[in-house]
């Protein structure tokens, strides 16, 4: 069955599904994510799971991580990979999107490091409630939420992820590829004009939604933005096939599953 999703190996792709998953939190027929976890997070993950075709030695998802400023403005998005969960999640019933919002600036820190760090371990991961009305002050406690809060979409419905014993690591190779010049997770999520962001490349798009979900506000794509996203759709496609060749951590999902013996993804992977 050919996917209605580009390729998500590089940022091209990763955008795009960004974009995708918040297109789906604005929808006023899903059931939402409380707006004031949008109000109060300091950075957003926004991952999917890689299918079928291809993935990254030892891991079962790409995407992007996002950090807010003190004056409330977004960064550019910076590369990761999601290893430590077995094919079995990755060949669910339904793709799964994944988004996970950052509630403290130690835990944003952890997630823009260059080493991989486990989820449940060096940081907290929490199932969070869904529903953009609700009191989400019970989760975020009197003091103010530590950790971050994960969800996963599919079937049209948010709802809150177990991601414990996973992990998520950078892509450098693909921040610089993408930004074309050395561009760590650092330098990307913290140092405002660092990298150039790339005309028409969705991010934008990205600031522009996530201000419309800290309002509390929804959206349905117009004609025109259904044309955009399939117009993106192509130039993901694009990139992925012209980076194909570089990407040092590229592997065939089968090739993956061998090496490892027992079809689950290694924790021990490079990203």
């Amino acid at each position: 069955m050919v996917s209605d999703k580009p390729a998500r190996t590089t940022m091209e792709g990763m955008i795009w599904n960004a974009n995708h998953v918040l297109d789906s939190a604005l929808d006023p027929k899903t059931n939402g994510i409380p707006r004031d976890l949008f109000k109060q997070c300091r950075g957003i993950v926004l991952l999917s799971v890689i299918e079928a075709g291809f993935c990254f030695s030892g891991n079962v998802g790409t995407g992007v991580v996002m950090a807010r400023a003190d004056d409330g403005t977004w960064s550019p998005p910076s590369a990761v990979g999601l290893a430590g969960m077995g094919f079995g999640f990755m060949f669910g019933a339904e793709t799964k999107d994944i988004l996970i919002l950052i509630m403290d600036n130690n835990t944003l820190q952890a997630y823009s490091g260059d080493g991989v760090i486990k989820f449940g371990g060096q940081v907290g991961i929490t199932a969070g409630p869904v529903g953009r009305e609700i009191d989400a002050s019970v989760a975020l406690g009197t003091g103010g939420a530590g950790g971050a809060f994960a969800y996963t979409f599919s079937q049209g419905l948010f709802g809150g992820a177990a991601l414990e014993g996973a992990a998520i690591g950078a892509r450098k190779g693909e921040n610089d590829r993408f930004y074309g010049k050395v561009a760590t997770p650092q330098d990307v999520l913290f140092t405002k004009g660092s990298v150039n962001v790339p005309a028409d490349s969705g991010i934008e798009d990205l600031w522009k939604k996530l201000e419309l979900l800290k309002e509390g506000k929804t959206a349905e794509l117009t004609s025109d933005q259904l044309s955009k996203k399939e117009s993106m759709k192509v130039v993901a496609n694009k990139a992925a096939e012209e980076a194909k060749a570089s990407q040092t951590d590229l592997v065939s999902v089968e090739e993956s599953a061998k090496s490892n013996g027992n079809g689950a993804a290694p924790m021990d992977a490079s990203f």
